[in-house]
């Protein structure tokens, strides 16, 4: 089952695009955490909508935390001349890094100039665990979905004069460098598939292209070790790694004006636009 959040409520996604449920006005992730996906599936719906005339929202618009994996496609550990892990390695990423499908992604002031796109499989948790068995893995997650792990590549090899450390958790975190969706793939479905095909373009040109089937570690592998390291909660992220053609490989990183758009097969494309860095006070807490 395909599932979206819209600004007009959960719709179910089919063939002739998605179809407005009729629920009682609660949100997809809301449905996620509890394990309640199931029932969407036998509700009626109230309009059908067509994609160009849908606003979408991340399946989780705030995850307790992303866990962010590192170089799990061969391709992209070679160009980045780094050994390929013997290992999962993996990041904990801030929730507030999440944006939604169609926004804008402004550059950051401090790291405008080498921000670099990473097309991924995203995997959302939907079930409470810690120490899960390899075996049981695909019992605690609540899908898949389309993910762009945005990075500042200066910051994140400590390159950048504003923050001498390498900090790829700020690398990876910044506002909006998270953009989910815009469907969640359910697991029942998900599992059936051995391989995904995975494309990201820049401004309409290909610059990746695999398939999940490359993961050098395949998403139950993932699941039980970073969970033998911390509780994985229901609504959490993890971002399955890359593959190669990032950026980062040739030098060419992305500007205000670049549009970026991830296509997971079965799951749906998502596309964001860079933006400008912010200028002048943002806060917009209470006074």
């Amino acid at each position: 089952m395909l599932l979206a959040q819209t600004d007009e409520g959960i719709a179910r996604i089919g063939p002739d695009g998605p179809r407005l449920l009729v629920h009682s006005g609660r949100q997809l992730e809301d449905f996620i955490v509890e394990g309640r996906l199931a029932e969407l599936a036998g509700l009626r719906t109230r309009a059908e909508t067509g994609w160009e005339q849908t606003t979408f929202a991340p399946p989780v618009r705030r995850p307790g935390k992303i866990v962010v994996i590192g170089l799990n496609y061969r391709d992209h550990a070679a160009e980045t001349g780094s050994p390929l892990p013997a290992l999962p390695r993996f990041q904990l990423i801030p929730g507030s890094a999440v944006t939604a499908p169609g926004s804008l992604v402004h550059l950051p002031a401090s790291a405008p100039d080498r921000v670099d796109y990473e097309g991924e499989l995203g995997i959302v948790i939907g079930r409470t665990g810690r120490d899960i068995p390899e075996a049981a893995a695909w019992d605690y997650v609540a899908g898949g979905t389309v993910a762009n792990d945005l990075s500042a590549r200066d910051v994140q090899a400590g390159e950048n004069p504003a923050l001498p450390m390498a900090s790829p958790a700020v690398g990876k975190g910044f506002d909006g460098f998270k953009p989910l969706g815009p469907a969640l793939l359910t697991t029942d479905e998900l599992r059936l598939y051995d391989a995904l095909d995975i494309t990201t373009e820049v401004n309409g040109v290909v610059r990746q292209r695999s398939s999940t089937a490359e993961l050098v570690f395949p998403v139950p592998r993932l699941i039980a070790y970073v969970s033998s390291f911390l509780t994985l909660e229901a609504g959490d992220i993890i971002l399955t790694g890359t593959p190669g053609g990032t950026g980062v490989a040739e030098g060419r990183f992305l500007v205000a004006g670049d549009v970026v758009s991830v296509t997971l097969d079965k799951i749906g494309t998502l596309t964001n636009t860079l933006a400008a860095p912010h200028t002048g006070a943002r806060w917009t807490g209470a006074a």
